[in-house]
């Protein structure tokens, strides 16, 4: 029985005698003695997961029956009243409560990733009595030639015959494994958006990544390394690990390796909740439409068979039916942000764990911290990547892990001597820091993040596009459109603008979030509305201020420059933000746009567009492209709304930019005209509303709009 099975029925159990207001608690401690425990005080039913893990259906069964007959029952113990209730609701064992301690080896084994299942011998006296044993079933591939598991002794690379690079690896049972490397793949050829005749058509001429001509991108020299790097290792090993510095492009590294592979597919992708949507967008860039990935999002969602690509979240895929996802056969998972998994006893990575169990599945973690705080963390991710290698959980943290007293407790470290760990996993993952590819980097480094809007927002949204185009129609029928302007245009396109940044706030916290713990840098995050900009600010406050608030992460300053502070205090929160070695500020666009010099920061988030785009460029790269700036890159991520007045606006500035650079071919900043991009802009509103929906909009109902902005 898994973990989800196991709380739903104790769930069912609860309610179905009247024990509506007991909660359940599922522990992952593997040393808490007990498979189930009644706590009459707090009203709970403990389970603990390992036990529940490794125990036989019935007998977990019987436990949830044992514990719910306590709660029936309070102040029984197990004493004749108790064991009447015990048997009257189903349970076949009214022992006293078992004290299930588990030996070393086993917890080893367990959070080695090993199979581990509860043998159980029953003798059938007055009542049950079960005499319990455990059988281990190791992860790690087998020797072809003993049978023995495979721990790898040493090995070494050589060219073969046919000119392949080939890796001979010695195993202690002194068998040898050869392991063929691929050569030749041309990463460097792949171009986003590929598939588009326009991007086909193109003779392309790049500017270090970029294309003069049709706007795509190739991989940076670095990423074709990376490529090849994760080619090479799952060639050899389990998977690879790609855990480069944020923003150097592991997705897209990830992608390629993918898209020259077929034979890796299907692909699961594990990801966080906040940036499903963006893997969905990148997938049809790099792969193309016949790639097209099923977003999970909730347990109930039907798996539609034959795709290539699939997209779940780490908090989804805990209470996911794990039948369904078995059924597809898959090749590949990617698991981003594998830090999610940092934990051997969690269920997260157990569910993960039972993903890449097949020895014919690729594992492709993502990280820039795959461990933060204590070496231990890294291990999951290892002995999924190489279970030879990483065979077992306490030899790691005996081999690897550094310990230290403090006062009388000894206390977890980091790696143990890192230079001689990283020549052991250097076939394995690969990391590269900034100051090691930055010549490849432009000045200024522009991403996207792809949102999509929740129902509501997305509904809300749609009422106000129809509205401007009913609007705007008005003027067509009456003959009277040359009257009007582009910024009133702009203005009556607010409301839409409104809506979506307000509706992108929880996919910018999340992005702030991870930074922060992926980074130990600064971040600047504008906005433009102001209760958009409160929100933020509230928001980063409860999670990086106030230590008593739930949602409290750790204490990192968090600053602020809105219009309605004086030029001295702009100045003070300038001084403070630029004195301090780490902090987030939230800023006004256009209150920061000017007079406000942020050198020491030199990443930003743009979480709402500007009408005019010098706007944006005065506030980012502007306010960090001073002097005293020692970062060579300056990187700047646009949120974008999907299907939103933020993609016609990106649509038109990116086309401006980049013909006014291939003219200009210098690092002169464009003039804008907001009339011109206004009444652009209406026109690609209008041509895409009507190729959605046909006829003209008419006037709507305007109350939800009202509400979203309402709620801020």
């Amino acid at each position: 029985m898994d973990r989800n099975t196991a709380s739903t029925f104790l769930r069912e159990e609860l309610n179905k005698h009247g024990l509506n207001k007991w909660s359940i608690r599922i522990s992952s401690d593997p040393d808490l003695p007990f498979l189930g425990l009644c706590m009459h005080g707090d009203k709970v039913i403990m389970l603990n997961a390992h036990h529940i893990d490794i125990h036989p259906y019935k007998e977990v069964v019987c436990t949830i029956k044992h514990e719910v007959a306590h709660a029936l029952t309070p102040g029984h113990g197990h004493d004749s009243v108790w064991e009447a209730k015990a048997r009257e609701i189903g349970c076949d064992n009214t022992q006293p409560c078992s004290h299930l301690s588990l030996p070393p080896h086993i917890i080893d084994a367990i959070r080695s990733g090993h199979t581990v299942e509860v043998i159980t011998e029953e003798k059938e006296v007055v009542q049950v009595i079960r005499n319990v044993t455990h059988k281990v079933t190791r992860l790690q591939d087998k020797c072809p030639d003993c049978g023995k598991v495979a721990k790898e002794k040493f090995s070494y690379m050589t060219v073969d015959k046919q000119g392949n690079q080939v890796k001979m690896i010695t195993l202690e049972c002194f068998h040898i494994i050869k392991k063929v490397i691929p050569k030749g793949t041309p990463f460097q050829e792949l171009v986003s958006n590929w598939w588009k005749p326009e991007v086909k058509s193109c003779k392309h001429v790049f500017t270090k990544n970029k294309c003069d001509g049709c706007g795509e991108f190739k991989l940076f020299e670095f990423q074709v390394t990376g490529a090849r790097f994760i080619e090479a290792a799952c060639a050899i090993q389990k998977g690879a690990g790609l855990f480069d510095d944020m923003g150097l492009g592991k997705t897209v590294q990830i992608l390629a390796y993918l898209r020259y592979h077929p034979e890796r597919y299907p692909v699961l992708y594990v990801v966080k909740s906040a940036i499903k949507f963006n893997w969905f967008k990148q997938i049809v860039r790099w792969h193309g439409p016949d790639y097209l990935a099923q977003v999970i999002n909730t347990s109930k969602d039907a798996i539609l068979p034959g795709l290539k690509s699939y997209i779940i979240s780490y908090d989804l895929l805990k209470r996911f039916p794990t039948e369904k996802l078995a059924k597809l056969g898959l090749k590949t998972v990617v698991l981003d942000e594998c830090q999610q998994i940092k934990n051997p006893d969690s269920s997260r990575t157990q569910e993960v764990r039972k993903l890449v169990k097949d020895t014919n599945i690729k594992v492709l973690p993502l990280s820039g911290t795959p461990w933060k705080n204590r070496g231990e963390e890294f291990f999951p991710v290892l002995n999924m990547l190489s279970p030879t290698k990483f065979y077992s959980h306490q030899h790691y943290l005996d081999t690897w892990v550094d310990f230290y007293w403090e006062g009388n407790k000894k206390k977890q470290g980091g790696i143990r001597n890192p230079k001689k760990f990283r020549e052991y996993v250097q076939d394995i993952v690969i990391r590269r820091e900034y100051n090691e590819v930055m010549d490849e980097f432009p000045d200024i480094n522009r991403t996207k993040l792809a949102i999509q809007l929740d129902e509501f927002s997305q509904t809300t949204y749609d009422d106000a596009t129809s509205e401007f185009v009913a609007w705007y129609n008005q003027f067509v029928i009456d003959g009277t459109e040359d009257s009007l302007n582009g910024i009133e245009i702009l203005a009556k396109m607010s409301r839409m603008r409104h809506i979506t940044g307000l509706a992108k706030i929880p996919a910018t916290m999340s992005f702030a979030e991870e930074f922060i713990e992926d980074t130990d840098k600064k971040l600047v995050i504008f906005f433009h509305h102001k209760d958009v900009g409160r929100i933020l600010f509230d928001g980063l406050c409860e999670r990086y201020q106030d230590e008593n608030h739930k949602e409290f992460i750790e204490k990192i300053p968090v600053l602020k420059i809105i219009a309605e502070m004086s030029d001295a205090e702009r100045f003070e929160a300038q001084e403070l933000f630029n004195k301090l070695p780490r902090a987030i500020m939230v800023a006004s666009t256009l209150a920061s746009g000017e007079g406000i010099d942020l050198q020491t920061c030199s990443d930003s988030v743009m979480h709402e567009r500007q009408w005019n785009p010098q706007n944006e460029d005065q506030a980012a790269p502007g306010r960090f492209r001073r002097i005293g700036q020692l970062s060579k890159q300056i990187n700047i991520t646009f949120t974008e709304g999907e299907g939103t007045i933020d993609g016609h606006l990106d649509e038109i500035v990116e086309r401006k930019r980049r013909h006014f650079h291939a003219v200009m071919n210098k690092g002169e900043q464009p003039k804008w005209n907001e009339g011109d991009i206004g009444k652009e802009m209406a026109k690609l509103i209008i041509a895409k509303h009507k190729a959605k929906h046909g006829s003209p909009a008419k006037p709507t109902n305007v109350t939800a709009a009202a509400t979203l902005i309402r709620r801020a």
